[in-house]
């Protein structure tokens, strides 16, 4: 399994994984992820977000998402891992840790204070593959959400 930080090169096959994890949440019909904003807002000079990508019998399987609050309460920086999808054909062969050592990594790198997500309800294979990484439930905040849309 090789992992690596996306390149502009890789922006067509991140794109479908992208989509890919659309469909697995179920909001495919909300998508509204472009080639273009990829490109943007990942590659750009304003980058939004840092994507890392597994590779495996020379096709990109898997992806990581992520973006960087700046400072919090610690006055440094904290990694939120924003996506982490594994094509289902390629699952329990190394991409997910690979690619979570990556992003770990990353967010060490930049004297990160901390690494959180959130798991869709209902995940229990995401959450046993997060407790084998030795990461837990945050039992002190709940998420939640306001939609913006009419």
């Amino acid at each position: 399994m090789h992992v690596w930080l996306a390149e502009r090169g890789d922006v067509d096959r991140l794109l479908e994984l992208m989509r890919g994890l659309a469909r697995f949440e179920e909001h495919i019909d909300r998508f509204a992820v472009t080639r273009e904003s990829v490109l943007e807002h990942g590659f750009g000079d304003a980058r939004l977000f840092t994507a890392f990508v597994a590779e495996q019998d020379d096709d990109l399987v898997g992806m990581a998402v992520v973006y960087t609050i700046p400072w919090t309460y610690t006055l440094r920086p904290k990694v939120v891992l924003k996506e982490l999808f594994v094509e289902e054909a390629a699952r329990n062969m190394g991409a997910g840790r690979a690619l979570m050592a990556a992003v770990i990594s990353h967010a060490k790198s930049i004297g990160a204070a901390d690494l959180i997500w959130t798991v869709m309800a209902g995940n229990s294979a995401a959450e046993g593959f997060y407790r084998s990484l030795s990461a837990s439930p945050d039992h002190k905040w709940n998420s939640w959400a306001l939609s913006l849309d009419d």
